[in-house]
């Protein structure tokens, strides 16, 4: 049977390699294989590059629309037709892929795009991270949740999480564990105390926030052996004013000081960017089931 152009071109547009392989070209279906992965894979290591690749990608979708075509047309329909040529094939090929990517992101690892400040200067607006999923126990992707296991690796004082906004689970927030379970988490003057320690450290250079345009108090900051820079504005208040947002459970606050105790199976986040982040100070704690996974690798943008 010869191949239809209709269909080519379809598949060409949907999923290159698919319509190669039903036009029965091996060859171009893995390499448009391959420039996808590369195209993809190279997009998110440079994040501030969105505007070219997504260009780049435009052009490769008219070349796959255009050979696509010419090859449909070449096929005689009297060649053999192997089995990746046909409709069972080409569905259990898609299958394939769709079950392997699902696994790589429900399970093991999955990118997030910082969409805001609070964590700066850490992450800027617009950095992509590589978030770990496996041992903790929450499965899903793209705000899907399948289902829940245990968690079976240990949380550290000075990671990065992801994790289900507590308040409104569907949101994902990403902040900076401080406080894990048990610890008495203080915050006074804009000073943090985790067990009695004040974990500033140094204060270091001025930083322009190319938000607001202006200059921001920088410190580096260390949380057992993880040391990390954060911001502060001294024209913010140090609290919000008491009633404005309810109390944390296990928590007592004065308008000047915030007193936790962090519960079992919880966690006291924070941004870094301290006075433009919305985190434990205001809404309360994580549950440890609403963490989704570990920030292991960081795409900087270049600007």
């Amino acid at each position: 049977m010869k191949p239809k152009k209709w269909i080519a071109v379809v598949l060409s547009i949907l999923v290159a390699p698919l319509a190669f392989l039903y036009l029965g070209s091996l060859r171009w279906a893995l390499i448009s294989f391959v420039l996808t992965v590369v195209l993809g894979t190279a997009s998110f290591f440079l994040p501030d590059t969105q505007i070219v690749f997504g260009l780049l990608s435009l052009v490769l979708l008219l070349v796959w629309v255009w050979l696509a075509w010419r090859l449909s047309g070449q096929r005689s329909g009297e060649e053999a037709r192997p089995w990746h040529t046909r409709w069972y094939g080409l569905l259990a090929l898609a299958a394939a892929w769709g079950i392997i990517t699902l696994t790589w992101r429900v399970f093991l690892y999955e990118p997030f795009k910082i969409p805001s400040s609070a964590m700066k200067p850490t992450l800027p607006v617009g950095a992509n991270v590589l978030v770990q999923k496996w041992g903790y126990g929450h499965y899903g992707t793209m705000g899907v949740q399948l289902f829940h296991g245990a968690v079976s690796v240990p949380m550290s004082r000075g990671d990065i999480i992801v994790f289900d906004y507590p308040v409104d689970p569907t949101q994902t927030y990403l902040k900076r564990v401080v406080g894990l379970p048990g610890d008495k988490i203080v915050y006074r003057d804009k000073h943090v105390l985790v067990n009695g320690v004040d974990i500033r450290g140094k204060q270091l250079d001025e930083y322009l926030d190319d938000e607001k345009l202006v200059y921001l108090k920088r410190y580096r900051e260390k949380l057992d052996q993880v040391e990390h820079d954060i911001l502060i504005w001294d024209d913010k208040p140090s609290r919000q004013a008491p009633g404005i947002y309810p109390t944390p459970s296990q928590c007592t606050d004065d308008g000047e000081t915030l007193s936790c105790t962090v519960p079992a199976s919880s966690y006291f986040v924070m941004g870094d960017h301290r006075d433009n982040s919305m985190d434990s100070r205001y809404w309360g704690f994580v549950p440890a089931k609403a963490v989704i996974g570990k920030v292991v690798y960081v795409a900087m943008p270049r600007n």
